[in-house]
């Protein structure tokens, strides 16, 4: 894989472009072609623009490095599905170090999926296997592009989920409280991070696109520019 690094003065926040297709032949993809670029303060560690199809076979894996492990966050994706959610599983569209484990190095890093009601879940874990999710009240398997996004203030103590632009949902975290950034395991796309015992859960189909993480969490203001500026694109 070929990588262009780019050194520039002041703060280095690395920005990972994805360029790629998939098709239901791949159970599971690498994203190759990755460039990355020395980037200024408060831009995207990882950026993907183009639409992904995911057919609940499939899905897609961003390789991990230091840059995506993360305390503070944003997470941003738009999603387009009419898929029945099995009941008892989620259905996840982007999730680094998954779900299914207690163990320190092998909890929800950060991530976002749908629930078996096909509401829109997002969250964390703590290194100890603390749960801290927050869940919408609406479902959103309607055949629709929407946008969900996902942020946590580590100082502040807060995470908050938006849908399209407006806030569903604020968990007030304990203090002290930071996501398990330790593990090794890649960023997911349309399947849970953690693969136990090699077996693949938490499929997903229906299509992804403008896939972006942040290093920090957003104000709602900041959400709200990234949707009106977003929802104009032609999907």
């Amino acid at each position: 894989m070929n990588r262009r690094i780019s050194s520039i003065i002041g703060s280095i926040f690395v920005i990972l472009l994805l360029y790629f297709g998939l098709t239901e032949n791949y159970k599971n993809s690498i994203l190759n072609n990755i460039d990355i670029f020395a980037q200024e303060n408060e831009s995207p560690v990882v950026k993907n623009s183009k639409i992904i199809e995911f057919s609940g076979i499939n899905y897609a894996d961003v390789v991990n490095s230091r840059d995506i492990n993360l305390n503070g966050f944003t997470v941003s994706v738009w999603f387009n599905t009419a898929m029945n959610v099995t009941s008892g599983d989620n259905a996840f569209l982007l999730n680094k170090g998954g779900f299914g484990s207690d163990r320190p190095g092998f909890n929800l890093n950060y991530g976002i999926w749908l629930n078996n009601r096909e509401q829109v879940g997002g969250g964390f874990e703590t290194s100890s296997g603390e749960d801290n999710y927050i869940t919408s009240q609406g479902s959103y398997a309607d055949g629709v592009w929407h946008n969900a996004i996902l942020t946590f203030d580590e100082k502040l103590h807060l995470l908050k989920l938006y849908m399209d632009g407006l806030e569903v949902g604020t968990n007030t975290t304990k203090t002290g409280i930071t996501p398990d950034n330790t593990g090794k395991q890649t960023i997911r796309l349309g399947a849970n991070s953690l693969a136990e015992k090699g077996k693949i859960n938490g499929n997903y189909t229906g299509q992804l696109d403008d896939i972006q993480v942040w290093n920090f969490a957003f104000t709602k203001e900041q959400v709200a520019d990234l949707f009106t500026k977003e929802s104009k694109l032609a999907r």
